[in-house]
């Protein structure tokens, strides 16, 4: 779930993409939709929020190994040392993501959210997909805090494979992650491993990481294979699509359950492959305008702090109500409703008085050595 941008080609490791902040402002509203609404609500009875997760996972694994790659460019190339590369990449995902994470992880001990105090050993290393795994159960304040988790782990994994391995080996270590995704999830139940540690477990998400990995290396050698990635991935949602809609359609027969607990993450990779290259390069028209509009951009921007803080806002609004005499009034609509515009005013602060002011410090931490005052 990151907001990385750029003022141009020229001064930074990866260009601005606008449309993609308008996708990250739907994936985190789905999110927000399915945490914030009892079951009953959940549109075609999907669960919207974890759809939303595994979009920011492609996008994820997209734009880190975008940024990867074009270092990997900077090293071949004898610009900057791979000591030089590997701290400048780990200090500018310091900045962008530590600050909020435990700013909001200690203020939630402070408040005594439960059951934060209780859980914060392992949330502060970025173990609670660990955690949630062993305890074989999510806790709702924190059960957000295990996607994090994995992606602070990809993160450690990704820059030693795209930068230390032969350029040969790239494709084929992409291809083999992607594959471990649901190798995990049809191995996990044979091993002992209950549902929770399936689904939270960092080898069961990197099909979708390394679908968006995929992308971006399509888009790196793109001059080799003579075709435009969009056109590649093209086959990927003609497969995807189809799979999807059989698989959700089917999902209550019980011959099927284990096939679509195996692939169902994977085809949705392969469909938001498609839409993440898609949006890379912009799309045209109506669905265009709606990405780039104003409000989503906007969310988009501050989607990480919403992903970070919602998660607490009911327990706060809860008090709120009960501090106000309103503490019968349960309507789970009305506390969605100011859930979700706490979460909004919450998150705008977050961005303007913290986030944005230390990720400004990033123009110090330059991904290229030769670019001065990249941002």
């Amino acid at each position: 779930m990151t907001n990385l941008e750029a003022k141009s080609e020229n001064s930074s490791a990866l260009k601005y993409m606008k449309q993609l902040d308008g996708l990250r402002a739907i994936a985190v509203f789905a999110v927000l939709y399915t945490h914030y609404l009892p079951e009953k609500y959940w549109l075609f009875d999907l669960y919207w929020g974890g759809i939303g997760v595994r979009l920011f996972f492609v996008l994820s694994g997209f734009l880190i190994t975008s940024i990867l790659l074009k270092c990997r460019d900077y090293i071949t190339s004898r610009q900057q040392t791979l000591s030089f590369t590997l701290r400048q990449f780990y200090i500018r995902r310091f900045l962008r993501l530590f600050p909020l994470y435990y700013a909001i992880l200690f203020l939630a001990a402070l408040i005594n959210i439960p059951p934060v105090r209780e859980t914060l050993a392992w949330h502060i290393p970025y173990l609670s997909n660990i955690y949630f795994a062993i305890k074989g159960d999510f806790h709702d304040s924190v059960s957000h805090f295990w996607s994090l988790a994995v992606e602070e782990q990809f993160y450690l994994l990704l820059p030693w494979l795209i930068l230390f391995l032969p350029k040969k080996s790239l494709l084929p270590t992409i291809i083999i992650l992607i594959l471990v995704g649901p190798l995990f999830r049809l191995t996990g139940p044979m091993i002992g491993l209950n549902q929770v540690a399936i689904w939270v477990l960092m080898p069961s998400c990197l099909d979708t990481l390394g679908l968006g990995a995929l992308l971006a290396y399509l888009k790196y050698e793109e001059e080799f294979f003579k075709i435009s990635p969009q056109k590649i991935v093209k086959i990927f949602v003609l497969i995807g699509i189809p799979l999807w809609l059989f698989f959700n359609i089917t999902k209550n027969i019980h011959s099927h359950k284990l096939v679509i607990s195996i692939l169902n993450d994977t085809t949705l990779g392969l469909i938001f492959t498609w839409l993440i290259a898609q949006t890379s390069i912009g799309f045209k028209g109506i669905i265009g305008k709606i990405l780039e509009s104003k409000i989503l951009v906007y969310l988009g921007r501050i989607s990480y702090g919403i992903y970070i803080i919602h998660n607490f806002v009911p327990y706060l609004v809860r008090k709120a109500f009960h501090l106000f005499g309103l503490s019968n009034y349960s309507y789970q609509t009305v506390i969605a409703m100011f859930s979700f515009i706490c979460t909004i005013i919450l998150a705008t602060i977050s961005w303007y008085f913290l986030e944005k002011p230390i990720n400004d410090f990033k123009k110090f931490f330059p991904y290229n050595n030769k670019v001065p005052g990249e941002s």
